[in-house]
């Protein structure tokens, strides 16, 4: 191809704001890394039909909406008096900028009109630990805050964030535990919805710095 530079490069490439920290950068191996404001965000998705019930407190999966007669499609339903549950386990990415924080947020919806002010509080209860290293006792954080900050509407697509999961120390392939729930008696936030809420999924927004790692178990070598 005419134009081709085929000699080697050996020194890397930034791209951006080098001085201020805020960069992408092409290294000697090609490999892409990017640094501070250059970092950017995505979703660990976890779909609730990929959960598990626990067979104690569970959700109902009820019809949520049909074409006339047609089978239609199904949502787990939590109760606005039972605390009920689902359990899923989340890896973090090879992607993942290391270290960095994560905020974990559910999309959910309601069939029937809320009260003027009324919330839905849902929480996460979560153990997370590096290859190697062991499980501890488990953290609880809630959200009762729904995005659009208005009234509940039937058939509205919500989303509430639960709060931070500190990244301190862990690295990619670490591993979180985790039991979504409704707080329906009110214990970590707000919930004075008096019906049922569908739950569509739970996300993890993470920061990426790179394409993945440089090795299977090594982020940058």
């Amino acid at each position: 191809m005419a134009g081709f530079n085929k000699y080697p490069i050996f020194s890397s490439a930034y791209f951006g704001n080098y001085a201020q920290g805020n960069y992408t950068e092409f290294d000697t191996k090609g490999q892409l890394r990017s640094h501070g404001d250059a970092t950017q965000y995505d979703d660990i998705r976890i779909a609730t039909t990929s959960t598990t019930r626990g067979g104690s407190n569970d959700p109902d999966f009820t019809r949520s909406f049909r074409n006339g007669s047609s089978q239609g499609v199904f949502t787990w339903y939590f109760s606005p008096t039972t605390e009920e549950e689902l359990y899923f386990t989340v890896q973090l990415p090879h992607n993942w900028e290391q270290g960095t924080d994560i905020y974990p947020h559910v999309h959910w919806f309601v069939k029937s009109n809320g009260g003027v002010g009324q919330d839905v509080c849902w929480g996460l209860e979560y153990t997370w630990a590096n290859v190697g290293d062991s499980f501890s006792t488990t953290n609880i954080i809630y959200g009762d805050v729904n995005h659009l900050g208005e009234d509940l509407i039937s058939d509205i697509h919500y989303i509430t964030e639960l709060g931070t999961l500190s990244g301190v120390g862990k690295q990619f392939s670490s591993m979180i535990i985790c039991r979504i729930f409704r707080d329906a008696t009110g214990t970590g936030g707000i919930d004075d919805y008096n019906a049922d809420a569908g739950l569509l999924e739970i996300d993890f927004h993470y920061k990426i710095d790179s394409l993945g790692s440089d090795e299977e178990y090594v982020k940058y070598d």
